[in-house]
């Protein structure tokens, strides 16, 4: 039985069940070696997504996606350091050395979700400065340019002369 759901925007979104997918493949699919190699290439499909860091829809399970911070345990950089530390550290340090660089992880993905939201914000104000900028000066620099511009207010006015025009050699 498939129910059919009515969103705001106009779309129309079908939900399916398991069986009802099954009981179609088995009215409609003679050969059942194509039903099986269709359903493995479903598996297939949702596992190639998963490893290229996408998402994945499954019926009744929705969207699955690995975990940014997982991701960046897998790099190459951090599972040096995390097999140099299970080699070298105690058990109980090499615990705490895991939930620790998890946590680093964590905050460092924190840090540029805010990063990216900022700078979306400054370029979506002046997209054309952004693109010139990009041309001129290269995309690093624009996007460091335009997020301190977004992210850096002045307090004051007021200017304070550091050095004088003169030495007092007295």
């Amino acid at each position: 039985m498939a129910d059919t759901y009515k969103f705001p925007g106009g779309n129309d979104v079908t939900v399916v069940r398991k069986q009802d997918i099954i009981k179609c493949i088995d009215s409609n699919i003679i050969d059942k070696e194509v039903a099986l190699a269709i359903v493995t290439q479903c598996e297939c499909d949702a596992v190639k997504f998963l490893s290229n860091g996408r998402w994945t829809g499954i019926p009744f399970l929705g969207s699955i996606r690995i975990s940014k911070v997982h991701q960046l345990e897998k790099t190459q950089e951090q599972q040096e350091l995390i097999d140099y530390a299970r080699n070298n550290l105690p058990t109980n340090e090499y615990v705490i050395f895991r939930r620790n660089l998890a946590h680093d992880n964590a905050r460092r993905i924190k840090a540029q979700k805010y990063y990216n939201y900022i700078l979306s914000l400054a370029v979506s104000k002046d997209r054309l400065g952004f693109k010139k900028l990009c041309k001129e000066k290269g995309i690093g620099f624009a996007r460091i340019h335009f997020y301190l511009k977004k992210s850096i207010c002045a307090i004051s006015n007021e200017y304070i002369q550091v050095e004088d025009g003169e030495s007092s050699d007295d």
